[in-house]
């Protein structure tokens, strides 16, 4: 029904999101800093857009999915104003050791991040395939209820 065809849209969206992550670490490792910036920038404007979709998922799941995904969402809301206010401290540093060590600790940011996205990907998969064999399940009792 409805809500296939909206995962189904979602998943493409998520897959286009990984191909535009696959690129930005492509320049990461490139280290072509002003497409690094500019992707940066994009990156923040797009965290507005995504919660903004996220909320809508999570008001349209009901009263219990609402509490335990603001949780979930809150938290990762504190992760990423963390390193929104440690780029900022990395601007304001000039000395070569300094720098150095935030970049050390940016990056470790950037692995951290990097596997919570994988998790949250095994989330998502995993609520998926459990969607689909709710689903499975409920058409199936519907089909002998019916006979």
């Amino acid at each position: 029904g409805d809500a296939v065809k909206l995962l189904s849209e979602s998943l493409e969206g998520l897959a286009a999101r990984v191909k535009t992550f696959e690129d930005t670490a492509t320049a990461a490792l490139g280290a072509d800093r002003a497409v690094l910036e500019e992707r940066r920038r994009e990156v923040e404007a797009a965290f507005e857009s995504a919660i903004n979709e996220l909320q809508a998922a999570v008001r349209d799941a009901g009263a219990t999915a609402l509490e335990r995904w603001n949780d979930t969402t809150s938290s990762i809301a504190r992760q990423i104003e963390a390193m929104q206010a440690a780029q900022v401290r990395r601007q304001a540093e000039r000395e070569a050791e300094r720098a150095g060590g935030a970049a050390d600790l940016a990056e470790k940011d950037a692995a951290v991040a990097t596997a919570l996205a994988a998790y949250c990907l095994n989330v998502a998969e995993y609520a998926v395939v459990d969607a689909a064999l709710a689903r499975a399940e409920a058409d199936e009792l519907a089909g002998h209820t019916q006979t």
